[in-house]
């Protein structure tokens, strides 16, 4: 019997780890570092070639202000980057790579069979994610997580509840909290 990783065992470790918990995009508790840590996974698939995944289900899309459609509110999510691996002996650290549309593709489907026709895919977006070229598919679903394709794009309005706020108005007191603080005002 062989002890080498393969990406069939990687996923049927991932997908039940994802559903533990849900991510909303900020880790701020130790409970959401540790679901986020246990959603994470780096395969050194040969000395020439890593790949890091994080697959979480996500929530808080469009009740925290990101989104006005409501159909963007939970999803699956694959974050996806590329590496060489580093030697951590002689302190050689990992060199990221750029996408790998091939091992991407591979990755969807094994993430999400039939359902990847629907994906949502994002390029970098973080200082971070542009430096390590970390791709992020994301397959949106129904209040029940079955798979779905949004009805519009994400800032129609057609679907949203009457008082829905965006993040900027929900955060607004925040905002002007910390722009007080900052001018040296000490209430």
């Amino acid at each position: 019997m062989s002890n080498e990783i393969t990406r069939d065992m990687i996923v049927s470790r991932l997908k039940p780890r994802a559903e533990t918990g849900f991510y909303s995009g900020l880790v701020r508790s130790l409970a959401e570092k540790a679901y986020f840590e246990r959603c994470t996974f780096g395969w050194r698939q040969n000395k020439d070639l890593g790949h890091r995944l994080i697959f979480t289900r996500d929530i808080g899309h469009h009740t925290s202000g990101w989104f006005k459609n409501p159909d963007y509110e939970r999803c699956y999510h694959l974050s996806l980057s590329f590496w060489i691996p580093g030697n951590n002996t002689l302190m050689v650290p990992d060199i990221p790579l750029k996408q790998n549309e091939r091992e991407a593709r591979e990755w969807c489907r094994l993430f999400f069979g039939d359902a990847r026709r629907l994906l949502w895919i994002e390029p970098p977006y973080s200082a971070e994610g542009r430096r390590s070229d970390v791709y992020h598919y994301r397959l949106f679903c129904d209040s029940a997580w079955q798979p779905m394709k949004p009805r519009a794009e994400v800032y129609t309005l057609d679907f949203t509840e009457k008082g829905w706020k965006s993040f900027s108005e929900l955060h607004a007191d925040d905002e002007l909290r910390n722009a007080v603080h900052s001018m040296g005002d000490p209430g």
